[in-house]
């Protein structure tokens, strides 16, 4: 990633921030994350719902696929060690505005939604960027 995409990238997250509320900030983010999530793990995701017709059954299998989904006492967690967004890859943490993470809510949001039809809520409750220790998302059905 060039150090000028990285500013572009951080001056657009900044003006949004800016010029918008926090609520209109975070769905403008999470709209451009949900255009990044990849047809391939949301085909894989709808394969394993189908087969498994709800939620509990599915969580199960597609933890297998994919490795950051967590179940903990039943309650529905993703977690990454390390910010795998590809947008800002190499990026260091502290360049990067806070509101960007809303991006990866959006993709867990497409993910999720997609493979089962239903909708999602999904919650940031630590990220890299904010200066936690790993990303963590809370994923709840309504």
């Amino acid at each position: 990633m060039s150090n000028q995409t990285i500013k572009w990238i951080k001056r657009v997250v900044e003006g949004i921030d800016e010029h918008t509320d926090d609520a209109t900030s975070a769905k403008i983010l999470e709209a451009c994350g949900r255009d990044c999530a990849p047809s391939e793990l949301i085909d894989k995701a709808k394969a394993i719902y189908q087969k498994s017709k709800s939620i509990g059954p599915f969580l199960a299998e597609f933890s297998d696929v994919f490795e950051g989904l967590q179940i903990e006492d039943d309650a529905i967690y993703v977690v990454y060690p390390r910010c795998f967004c590809k947008q800002i890859k190499g990026t260091p943490p502290e360049d990067v505005p806070d509101a960007y993470c809303n991006c990866s809510r959006g993709w867990l949001k497409e993910l999720f939604e997609q493979a089962t039809g239903r909708t999602v809520n999904v919650e940031l409750l630590t990220s890299i960027v904010r200066g936690g220790e790993q990303c963590r998302f809370s994923i709840r059905f309504p």
